[in-house]
């Protein structure tokens, strides 16, 4: 029996299918969702190294900023804060023809612990009441934020930005010292100091 001969048009197909290359480049391809998973590419270790340290640089450079910005922020609240305090003693020298008098703190006392004294002489005097809560007995010189007023003890009396006593001293005779060590507790860091006075 004899093979039918093909006519040239199936021969013609029949030879292109035989030699017909599958593409391969296409298989090849990285995203290709037919290529093994072990030949699939991936993060380096190197890289990932390399990722994770830029993250800590940028990290690091943010949250210096932001501990700048609050630093400032602080120091800009604390000196409002003392020159409104000055204001409040002037007004009240302007009624009773002195000023709140405690001298028991002083600025070369670098400790603001032992602030508290002439803080509460200073806040009864303004306040008119030894507490923010209670009702004033006398004129009110003063109008604080209540973070500004430390309410843990009575008489109350006035912190900075940081939490420690405004530093006050008068003799009632001349105007009061007022002052913020600004967090410091160092006798060497009194430079950086915010006070009522002005600094040499």
């Amino acid at each position: 029996m004899t093979t039918p001969t093909l006519s040239p048009f199936y021969q013609k197909i029949l030879t292109h299918a035989k030699f017909a290359k599958v593409p391969t480049d296409i298989y090849l391809t990285k995203n290709n969702p037919l290529r093994p998973l072990h030949e699939q590419s991936a993060f380096t270790l190197i890289e990932l190294l390399a990722v994770i340290t830029i993250i800590g640089i940028l990290a690091g450079l943010t949250l210096g900023a932001a501990g700048a910005v609050r630093r400032h922020g602080a120091t800009s609240t604390a000196k409002a804060e003392v020159a409104a305090l000055q204001a409040a003693c002037d007004r009240y020298y302007a009624d009773n023809n002195l000023y709140p008098s405690n001298t028991s703190a002083t600025p070369s006392a670098v400790n603001p612990t032992n602030y508290t004294a002439a803080g509460q002489t200073l806040f009864t005097n303004l306040l008119g009441s030894t507490a923010l809560t209670n009702a004033p007995t006398s004129k009110r010189y003063f109008e604080p934020k209540p973070a500004m007023v430390y309410t843990n003890g009575a008489p109350n009396y006035f912190i900075d930005p940081w939490g420690y006593a405004y530093g006050f001293n008068s003799d009632g005779t001349y105007a009061p010292l007022i002052w913020s060590t600004a967090g410091q507790t160092k006798s060497s860091e009194t430079n950086k100091w915010i006070t009522s006075w002005p600094k040499l």
